[in-house]
């Protein structure tokens, strides 16, 4: 049987987490820089708009928005 498109390899942890990384930096700083051209505030986005640039869930960018914070807390502690 030949394998289709669709049947990609599944990702390990830490292979989702190394991708939405560097796709949520690029979204981030894209974002800046063009902000920052055109004199404008940063956009704001939603943890949807975020999921779904990522590739995927909500709850996903929610436990990585989770830990950011409490390494934040962790810093200034």
């Amino acid at each position: 049987m030949k394998s289709r498109s669709t049947d990609l390899p599944k990702e390990t942890l830490e292979e989702q987490n190394n991708r939405i990384d560097a796709m949520l930096n690029c979204m981030v700083i894209e974002a800046s820089l063009f902000a920052l051209e055109n004199e404008e505030a940063p956009p704001y986005f939603t943890r949807d708009q975020i999921a779904d640039f990522c590739g995927c869930g909500k709850d996903t960018i929610k436990r990585i928005e989770e830990r950011a914070l409490e390494k934040v807390k962790k810093a200034l502690s």
